[in-house]
């Protein structure tokens, strides 16, 4: 028998994970109770069983399954529950003020069968909340788990408004987090201030990313038009006159130094210097033999003159 697959989500991340469904008719949006490694807990498909494939590397055998669909006594705990949960907070809360730890507690989430609860926090640098653990267990009866997350999981966690007038895209739809870098701004042409390209969570927007390759693709398209052709074009031009030029000196046989049109024009060229370095001379001798008679004439004209 094939196995059918689901894919689910939890109300403290947006991950999907993969889960064995057997009989089940399940659809989108159905809310189901499955059994996961923390305990029971409740869940919501978003992968559709006809879409749903097992992930590369996981085993079939560690596929973890989804009990059953969820009831009305399971809507019932599950409000129970989220009332628990803000009281487990706030306690958790002053505890933390009491051991003076450095670190913010974002959420508590209780499992649906209510023997585990799980505190995430954001945090600098790394926390010994041993004793805060210790105090809580006994403070809850119930196990305490202590989760340190990162301020774009806690964000798409509390969920928001961006300076877009939109949900929160970490609290919407994205399942994972890429790197965003300050290079994604400047591609975009966009003004580097902190307060516009910034998110609530301090960090970068992820949506600089989702037209970055765009731009990039852009960008090489006008260096080409500049250029005015591609260069692997221009290559196979060059190539190809090449190609050309061999092929023709092969037929003809005479290469352009030797051939007699170019022979012709060199001898017509010389001749042409010839000409005229023959024309230059004679007049320049004629005109320095005409200026000195005239000079004896004129001085003898001058002396007559004074005499």
């Amino acid at each position: 028998m094939v196995k059918r697959y689901a894919g689910v989500s939890f109300r403290c991340s947006r991950r999907i994970y993969c889960f064995e469904i057997g009989a089940l008719h399940l659809k989108v949006n159905d809310t189901v109770v499955v059994e996961t490694d923390r305990g029971i807990n409740m869940g919501q498909v978003v992968v559709a069983p006809e879409q749903a494939v097992l992930p590369d590397g996981v085993a079939e055998e560690g596929v973890k399954k989804v009990l059953r669909k969820a009831r009305d006594d399971d809507f019932e705990k599950l409000q129970e529950n989220s009332i628990r949960e803000v009281e487990a907070a706030q306690i958790c809360r002053e505890k933390i003020k009491f051991y003076g730890l450095k670190m913010k507690l974002v959420q508590a989430e209780l499992m649906h069968d209510g023997n585990r609860i799980i505190f995430y926090f954001t945090a600098e640098n790394r926390v010994d909340f041993r004793e805060l653990v210790k105090d809580l267990a006994h403070s809850l009866h119930v196990r305490v788990e202590m989760r340190q997350i990162g301020i774009r999981d806690a964000a798409g966690m509390l969920g928001g408004v961006g300076i877009c007038g939109r949900e929160l895209c970490c609290s919407a739809f994205l399942t994972t987090f890429e790197p965003v870098t300050v290079k994604m701004a400047k591609e975009q042409n966009l003004a580097l201030n902190p307060m516009k390209i910034s998110g609530i969570c301090g960090r970068l927007m992820c949506c600089l990313g989702y037209e970055y390759d765009n731009y990039r693709q852009r960008e090489g398209r006008r260096k080409n038009y500049k250029k005015g052709e591609n260069p692997s074009e221009r290559e196979n031009e060059n190539r190809k006159q090449k190609d050309s030029g061999k092929d023709t000196e092969k037929k003809s046989g005479v290469s352009d130094a030797d051939s007699p049109e170019k022979t012709s024009e060199k001898n017509s060229a010389k001749t042409t210097v010839e000409d005229s370095r023959d024309k230059k001379g004679p007049r320049n001798r004629s005109s320095r033999n005409a200026k000195g008679p005239r000079g004896s004439k004129n001085r003898e004209k001058r002396k007559k003159e004074q005499s």
